[in-house]
């Protein structure tokens, strides 16, 4: 008898556990119900996103991909200035809906989730041609 009411109980609060998880609405929900695509961006990273202080519009190659996907998702876009630091935490305190050009790190990995890589940034050594010998 005591078994049964263990499996009933945990029945009961796995039924509510998932009514509760179905009524959150994701973040795409959100997006699509504000109908507003929130980018935080540090606009400091050329080519990919630069704020230009005279117009405080930005260009770049990840502004270019998020104005395709919030016209792909027939939303408005708006542009979030953040820095580097506070990148994540952004998104973590609801500042922005995506932020772009963020490395993945473990740390980052266990508080938000990345998307597959659209673009591929390598590091390579460079020096003078009069020093290629050294």
């Amino acid at each position: 008898m005591h078994s049964k009411k263990i499996v009933v109980f945990s029945l009961i609060a796995f039924i509510f556990a998932n009514t509760a998880i179905a009524q959150n609405k994701s973040r795409l929900h959100k997006i699509l119900a504000s109908g507003e695509l929130r980018v935080g961006t540090t606009g400091d990273w050329n080519p990919m996103t630069v704020r230009d202080p005279a117009s405080n519009s930005y260009k770049g190659f990840d502004i270019d991909v998020m104005t395709e996907l919030a016209k792909d998702m027939g939303v408005k876009l708006k542009f979030v200035p953040t820095e580097w630091k506070t990148l994540i935490n952004g998104i973590m305190a609801d500042k922005y809906d995506i932020s772009t050009s963020a490395s993945v790190t473990p740390q980052r990995i266990r508080t938000v989730g990345f998307t597959k890589s659209y673009y591929q940034v390598s590091t390579v050594p460079l020096t003078l041609k009069k020093n290629l010998a050294k």
